[in-house]
């Protein structure tokens, strides 16, 4: 019989009954397990020193350390981790805030258990989750954005790539898959899927593809 690999999940949050429920949750699934809980943002820098989760869920609100400069402090010593941000609060501050430092994704407490755990499975993909609400607040951020400052441009904003990100883009122009492009370079699947993400973050982007089309319009990637 073969034995599912299953989503290596860590709580933070202060209140310890919604943590329980939490971890009976996803425990019961069969893809995922809670491999470590922290009921405040120190606590959670101590227990990750032992632990290497892949999906972190982050309530931002907390007594000490708030979850954006927790979850600053965490994607510093383990890069590669989802954090998933699950908070009472739609504030567009905080959704952008925590857009800026790394967050995969932003859902509200008031949200369904299966939705909940379907943002963790999409996280777990490398992939961005946010919803309701919060896709309404990040909309309006980034369009008043482009009213006060226009629209990302060479003029207006200055983006540079490391010549790492540089040949995974040009691979992904070649339409070749994350397993093909870490054969090509010789790293990791892994590898090349972090890379991915901080290319879409530092472009604040929603696909690859409008990366390359700013890309190749604004003379970011030199084709020879």
């Amino acid at each position: 019989m073969t034995m599912t690999t299953r989503i290596k999940v860590f709580l933070v949050d202060d209140h310890e009954i919604f943590r329980n429920g939490l971890k009976q949750l996803i425990d019961s699934e069969q893809d995922m397990e809670v491999v470590g809980e922290a009921g405040d943002g120190e606590t959670a820098l101590q227990s990750l020193a032992s632990v290497t989760p892949e999906v972190i869920i982050m309530d931002i609100r907390m007594p000490g350390i708030n979850g954006i400069e927790t979850s600053q402090a965490i994607l510093k010593q383990q890069p590669l981790s989802r954090i998933l941000f699950f908070s009472l609060y739609d504030s567009p501050d905080y959704v952008a805030k925590a857009l800026e430092m790394g967050a995969s994704g932003y859902i509200l407490k008031d949200t369904s258990n299966k939705i909940f755990l379907h943002a963790i499975r999409t996280v777990h993909k490398g992939k961005f989750y946010f919803i309701g609400d919060v896709s309404d607040v990040l909309v309006k951020k980034y369009q008043d954005l482009q009213k006060t400052s226009g629209l990302k441009t060479a003029a207006n904003v200055e983006i540079s790539l490391s010549k790492r990100e540089e040949q995974i883009l040009k691979k992904i122009d070649e339409d070749l898959s994350n397993k093909e492009i870490a054969e090509s370079l010789n790293v990791s699947v892994r590898t090349v899927e972090a890379h991915r993400l901080n290319i879409l973050r530092k472009f604040q982007a929603g696909n690859m593809e409008e990366v390359l089309t700013f890309c190749k319009e604004n003379g970011i990637i030199k084709y020879t």
